[in-house]
């Protein structure tokens, strides 16, 4: 009875600490499992987000080559406008200065071209002065003379005025020059309208591009 007694001691023992065996075995699987599975998450969530820092970067590079290539794209178009609008301007002021020399082929230029030797006089202070033309305009009958009075009178300054030799290289209009050369006006007809076009531009680019095209 002894031997029996202690061999079921014995197996109970043993069976005690397989048991013990398995759960520790068991517990440490478990505890790997877990650690397996927390390690493989912390890996998904650092592969996301390299992932998502890769895909914001590419977006980000993206989005910054379609907004270079939009300026791009902005910056050609208004400068299409521009150089067109430029075009326009241009035409517009070429029928103005063709009209002009329609004009000189009318008896009423003649008297254009006396009120602007004398504005040019006066601006010029009177006194003996140069009177340059086209070699057309210093073959008309103009009333110089009666110029030279009228600036006079409006001066208080003796005037005298002398149509030059030597004609200028203008479709008409005049300069007017003191005796020493220090004094020019410029009232030829391309220097009259390049000077009205700088005034009246703005205005005349409002009202031809009043449609937002920019």
């Amino acid at each position: 009875m002894k031997e029996a007694t202690q061999s079921r001691l014995i197996s109970k023992i043993l069976d005690d600490a397989r048991e013990e065996a398995r759960s520790i075995i068991e517990d440490a699987r478990k505890s790997a499992e877990r650690l397996l599975e927390q390690r493989s998450k912390e890996a998904e969530e650092r592969a996301r987000k390299v992932c998502q820092e890769i895909i914001q970067s590419t977006e980000d590079e993206v989005e910054n080559i379609i907004h270079r290539e939009s300026v791009d794209a902005i910056i050609k178009t208004r400068l299409i406008l521009l150089s067109e609008k430029r075009k326009i301007m241009d035409e517009v002021f070429k029928r103005a200065e063709q009209r002009l020399r329609e004009f000189m082929e009318d008896e009423a230029y003649l008297a254009m071209l006396e009120r602007l030797i004398e504005e040019a006089s006066i601006a010029a202070g009177g006194g003996r002065l140069e009177v340059l033309l086209s070699k057309a305009d210093s073959r008309r009958k103009l009333h110089i003379k009666e110029v030279a009075k009228r600036v006079s009178s409006k001066l208080g300054v003796d005037t005298t005025l002398e149509i030059s030799g030597k004609p200028i290289d203008s479709y008409g209009g005049v300069i007017v020059s003191s005796a020493d050369g220090r004094t020019k006006i410029d009232n030829t007809l391309a220097s009259i309208l390049e000077r009205t076009r700088r005034r009246l531009e703005p205005e005349i680019a409002r009202i031809l591009f009043s449609d937002g095209l920019g």
